[in-house]
């Protein structure tokens, strides 16, 4: 068992090079990346709107909401237990600055490879259907609350970056690291309601 699952689905250095538009392109489709990795897993899906969330193009107004709610679409298939992911036609339509993602994938890239050292598959029950759900509802989770803290600087950076790490995990087949995104995620649950209801009150 052991010898079948000990090449990983995915290298993050791949992952990236993915979400690396072509050099001839002013805007980068969400449709794009969808139909080169559709059938790859939800891990790269998931990978793809929380990297863009924790890029320069998430301080952009709406940015953060939109990438929540397509999170939060993506985990939803998990927990339904879907085999291929869906999204509406108006989110695969959505595209960004392929200037700024590009530049921005390029910079991150040789840092993939030395984090690509360190990510293994390890921790194979992650892959049972009791912690898939877990993983898919923390998604969830960071997905939603990324929509009222795009109200606060910022803040959206952090479920984002957890759903990224989480994300990571499952395309690498670590579920070291995608517990990892766990905790991240249930910090920035705290930070996030705590400046919420300071907002609010």
């Amino acid at each position: 068992m052991l010898g079948k699952t000990a090449e990983r689905s995915m290298t993050l250095y791949e992952l990236l090079g993915r979400m690396q538009p072509r050099a001839q392109e002013d805007d980068f489709h969400f449709s794009e990346f969808w139909g080169v990795l559709e059938k790859r897993g939800f891990g790269p899906m998931l990978a793809l709107p929380s990297f863009i969330a924790c890029t320069p193009i998430g301080a952009i107004p709406g940015v953060p909401s939109i990438t929540g709610v397509t999170i939060l679409l993506i985990s939803l298939q998990i927990l339904l237990g879907q085999r291929h992911p869906w999204l509406p036609e108006k989110v695969m339509d959505l595209k960004c600055d392929a200037d700024q993602l590009r530049s921005f994938v390029k910079r991150v890239k040789p840092h993939a490879i030395r984090i690509d050292k360190f990510l293994v598959p390890r921790c194979f029950f992650m892959r049972r259907p009791v912690f898939r759900s877990m993983i898919a509802l923390n998604c969830m989770a960071c997905g939603l609350v990324m929509v009222p803290l795009e109200l606060i600087p910022f803040m959206g950076f952090i479920p984002a970056f957890a759903v990224l790490i989480m994300a990571v995990g499952m395309a690498t087949d670590d579920g070291a690291v995608a517990l990892v995104g766990v905790s991240i995620s249930l910090l920035g649950f705290v930070l996030g309601f705590e400046q919420l209801r300071a907002v609010i009150g």
